[in-house]
């Protein structure tokens, strides 16, 4: 996992001293990662001993090792780790992994993602009602249940997965629109071509992507940052879709619950669906 997120995700749990550590090297740029660790102690108004502390309350060996981490994540080069799947798991414990995984990466986010940026974002969206989700691959099936959900609550809402009708939406952009773009590496090229489009139009760009320091999360006004790792064998996928899901619904349910009318409306869709799409 990126050591950025790391940080994030055990920051309410540092010590005083240990936060400020943390804030440092959050807004730490590359070219200050070669400072030696006295040089850290004294800029921080801490100590070696606490810097040390530091490291390993991170799971770092020494500060050595945390640098070189850090240095990939400021140069934005993604963990690749081993997939926990193997060909000799019996089906018991393939299953088990995935929902351990699952909820591991969950578990994680959770700790990770901003629960003001949350707020501030469904506000947005409440003002406006009006929000398109960008996303190819995986994240494109993932903003297609987001725009299903805030259609049902009468909301302009639309998923878009194909690149050339990405620039066509991100073209006719203003400052009613609500841009959610999904890419769990930040830098799909697409995503990111239409997403610069739809911002110089006036748009509100929400970013929803794995890592702080990508692309993404440098354009987006507000970056939703999930926690999955890369694997080498490609799984992350479907890791990173149930964490973007499970923000979008945040994002829903805070919505709605803000909504005055909108239960009632709702209730009667639902009516409408047992009516003429389910057996009674």
């Amino acid at each position: 996992m990126s050591v950025l997120i790391q940080m994030r995700a055990l920051y309410n749990e540092l010590r005083p001293v240990q936060k400020i550590i943390a804030d440092h090297f959050l807004g730490a740029e590359f070219e200050s990662v070669g400072a030696s660790i006295e040089d850290v102690a004294k800029k921080t108004k801490t100590s070696v001993a606490s810097v040390s502390r530091f490291c390993k309350k991170l799971g770092f060996e020494s500060f050595q090792q945390f640098k070189i981490t850090l240095s990939r994540d400021l140069k934005y080069e993604p963990d690749t780790v081993l997939p926990i799947f193997t060909m000799d798991d019996d089906p018991v414990l393939s299953i088990r992994k995935v929902f351990s995984e699952a909820l591991t990466n969950l578990q994680a986010t959770e700790r990770v993602v901003n629960f003001d940026m949350i707020t501030t974002t469904s506000e947005k969206i409440r003002r406006t009602k009006k929000v398109y989700f960008f996303g190819i691959g995986g994240s494109g099936k993932v903003g297609a249940l987001g725009g299903l959900w805030f259609a049902h609550i009468g909301y302009t809402a639309r998923s878009v997965s194909d690149p050339y009708e990405m620039i066509i939406t991100a073209g006719h952009a203003d400052e009613s629109y609500n841009i959610v773009a999904l890419s769990h590496s930040g830098s799909t090229r697409p995503v990111l071509q239409a997403a610069e489009i739809a911002r110089a139009k006036g748009a509100f760009l929400i970013g929803i992507t794995n890592y702080g320091k990508s692309p993404l999360a440098s354009l987006a006004d507000i970056t939703l940052l999930t926690a999955c790792p890369e694997h080498s064998v490609h799984f992350a996928q479907s890791n990173s879709m149930v964490a973007q899901s499970t923000i979008l619904r945040a994002l829903y349910i805070l919505v709605t619950s803000q909504s005055r009318g909108i239960e009632e409306r709702v209730n009667e869709i639902e009516r409408d669906v047992n009516d003429n799409l389910r057996r009674s």
